[in-house]
């Protein structure tokens, strides 16, 4: 008795001694800028945690516990608590080799361990390999602190944020206030660096304050004339993941069906989806099933009454039945020829998208010509020339609520509905005025939105640049640098009679916006470049520095 005894008090006095700390910290990179998103896990164990968006956390640990912090692009750390309550974490980036040669701010070659910033590159190899319709969604996982939300739907804009600020775009060292992210073709991209900190961007003010992404276009190499041809063929499928709701009560209130006349039997349905029970068997009816008349019921012409129809599931794949599968189809066609003195390069792109909403699609056609001139050893000339041709009849414009074909099928549209009886979306009698629908309350018919609720779309963007560079001395240069960047924009907005928004039904109307943009960017600088010794140093004695 005595031992076990014992033997409790050695256990409760181990439990005491290794009892749970609350631990708390904050992670930062090199230049103390926070990181949010980092993951702090108990080593050899499932518990952890993430840092929130100013690089704070939490979590419980022992004196014996190690703390593992890992972040993309960053080295993993691991630290030991022991008697520590507040650990604060600086990550190293996890760059390549040190004496890689970048591009900076001010379009000069540098290496990489030469520079004062932060800078990471991609090379436009990496981003012939998978081609998406947006070059800034081949980004995604390359560049720590780079985090970008890719977006499904046809011409949408994926979300940026580098160190949580939106960066600037810079198109051959001309920042582009548009962010127009569909103007610049992946094959002719030669590197994208991204440049992180004040000092990085100071060039461009307070435009550029947030850092900047960078990138070089192709301008062609010395060697023979060469023809490059790219093709690729992409499927998008609709939806991996859609969310659960219930698929036992169709749509109603109350155990009743509630949509005869697609207005909730005059009450003006409110979203009602607890209806009567699907798929009851009823050995009265002619179909073995419980039978109501429903929103598509025959009118009976010896009564006048709608004839009741089977209360069955019909509608339990409307999300396959409805969304086809995407495609995103490039094509490409480069020259480039280069000798000693000059080279060029000339290519036109064109990326062809198939939304996978009905009666979407997306043409995205460019003309690139870029060279170089070197007509005597002090003056060197560089320059490239982009048109871009975006144009679509029309492409879904996602939002909450009646705009979102997902939101009203998931949510709205019970299984009681087949999706596929809706694609005769005119009234009998009524084309043109009045969409046929279950419900003409609340929501459209997802045919009568994708046809006749259409978003027209057409931009023409001319934008190009200018380099000269001469050497006054041979350590002394001056460089000049101008770029413009003009674009027209038309936009057309068509909403047929009885589109049902928030609030109001359409008696139809017909919209066209047209915009213009234009601007100049121009920069000059001197460049002093020599080389004072093979090393810089000297000694004291025994002390060296």
């Amino acid at each position: 008795m005595t031992k076990k005894i014992t033997l409790l008090l050695l256990l409760l006095a181990t439990t005491i001694g290794f009892s749970q700390n609350q631990i708390t910290g904050e992670i930062t990179d090199n230049d103390g800028i926070p990181l949010g998103g980092v993951n702090v896990l108990l080593l050899n164990s499932s518990e952890g945690t993430i840092s929130d968006f100013d690089g704070k956390y939490s979590i419980e640990a022992t004196s014996r516990d190690t703390l593992e912090f890992s972040f993309m692009g960053f080295r993993t750390q691991r630290i030991a608590v022991k008697d520590q309550t507040i650990i604060d974490v600086v990550l190293a980036e996890d760059a390549s080799q040190l004496n890689e040669v970048v591009v900076t701010a001010l379009g000069i070659k540098k290496e990489k361990k030469a520079l004062g910033y932060a800078v990471q590159e991609v090379d436009g190899q990496q981003l012939e390999k998978a081609k998406e319709p947006n070059f800034v969604n081949s980004l995604t996982g390359r560049v720590a602190g780079l985090n970008i939300q890719n977006s499904t739907d046809l011409f949408q804009d994926p979300q940026i944020s580098l160190r949580g600020a939106s960066p600037l775009l810079v198109i051959d060292g001309i920042p582009d206030r548009t962010t127009d992210l569909w103007k610049v073709n992946s094959d002719d991209i030669e590197s994208i660096s991204v440049l992180k900190g004040a000092t990085a961007s100071a060039l461009y003010g307070s435009v550029g304050r947030n850092g900047a992404i960078m990138i070089t276009t192709k301008k062609g190499k010395k060697g023979r004339l060469t023809v490059t041809v790219n093709n690729s063929t992409m499927f998008q499928p609709s939806f991996i993941k859609v969310p659960e709701v219930q698929t036992t009560y169709g749509n109603g209130n109350q155990g009743v069906y509630a949509y005869v006349n697609g207005s909730g039997s005059g009450t003006e349905g409110g979203g009602w989806i607890w209806g009567p029970r699907l798929d009851q068997l009823d050995s009265s009816t002619p179909s073995g099933y419980f039978e109501t008349p429903q929103y598509n019921s025959e009118v009976n012409p010896d009564t006048g009454e709608l004839i009741p129809l089977p209360y069955v599931s019909r509608g339990a794949d409307n999300i396959e039945n409805f969304f086809r599968t995407g495609l995103i189809q490039t094509n490409n066609v480069s020259v480039d020829w280069g000798s000693e003195k000059a080279s060029f390069r000339t290519s036109i792109s064109n990326v062809y998208q198939k939304g996978i909403v009905p009666n979407t699609d997306l043409n995205n056609t460019s003309f690139n010509l870029g060279g170089s001139l070197n007509p005597s050893e002090n003056l060197s000339i560089n320059s490239a020339l982009t048109y871009n041709k975006q144009y679509t009849d029309n492409f879904p414009e996602v939002g909450y609520g009646p705009t979102n074909y997902l939101y009203n099928l998931v949510l709205w549209t019970g299984v009681d509905v087949d999706i596929r009886d809706l694609r005769n979306y005119w009234r009998e009698g009524e084309v043109g005025y009045q969409q046929r629908h279950f419900n003409v309350s609340y929501y459209n018919n997802p045919y009568f939105q994708a046809y006749e609720y259409q978003r027209g779309y057409s931009k023409d963007n001319v934008f190009g640049n200018l380099n000269i560079e001469y050497k006054l001395t041979p350590h002394l240069s001056l460089k000049g640098r101008g770029g413009t960047n003009v674009y027209g924009l038309n936009r057309t907005y068509k909403e047929p009679k009885s589109y049902i928004g928030y609030g109001a039904r359409s008696r139809g109307n017909f919209t066209v916006v047209d915009a213009t943009y234009f601007d100049i960017t121009t920069d000059f600088g001197l460049k002093y470049e020599n080389q004072i010794a093979n090393q810089i140093g000297g000694f004291w004695g025994n002390w060296h520095m």
